[in-house]
């Protein structure tokens, strides 16, 4: 008997090491298998996650947009960006015969790190892109006390 197997799963040991790495700054934006918890749909945005010394960036995918149809919110360390892609077949008096465009609501909220500051926050859309950029508050550095004689 001849059965029909899926064919193994092969693992990206790059996207295990980022989740593994940033699982705990950012815990709803990476996980160790991104098929389960980043799935294709429209309520799950696609986001490039990066860091730099003064800040975090957000990347998300949002082709066919207008800037006035996005929502940007930052409260209590959490970053949610919503929006409405609005299907508009009805008005075009067309059959369609394949539809893969997707439609409707959409959001996606990111948990940030504790040293995120949330004054400045700077949100920038360009070719399909949302980009938010979220500064670091300065790390506390030390300060060096000059010690006189008595």
């Amino acid at each position: 008997m001849n059965q029909l197997t899926a064919p193994a799963r092969v693992r990206d040991p790059f996207q295990h090491l980022f989740g593994r790495l940033f699982a705990d700054a950012f815990p709803s934006a990476c996980c160790d298998d991104p098929a389960t918890c980043c799935p294709d749909t429209l309520g799950a945005l696609r986001t490039n996650v990066s860091e730099t010394d003064a800040a975090y960036v957000f990347a998300f995918e949002l082709p066919g947009l207008d800037e006035k149809d996005l929502h940007v919110d930052l409260h209590d360390r959490t970053l949610t960006v919503r929006g409405e892609r609005k299907d508009d077949r009805d008005t075009q008096g067309a059959r369609w015969h394949r539809v893969e465009h997707r439609y409707g609501e959409f959001a996606r909220t990111i948990t940030l790190p504790q040293d995120a500051n949330g004054d400045g926050v700077e949100a920038v859309y360009q070719k399909g892109v949302l980009t938010v950029t979220v500064k670091k508050t300065p790390a506390a550095k030390p300060t060096k006390i000059q010690v006189r004689g008595g």
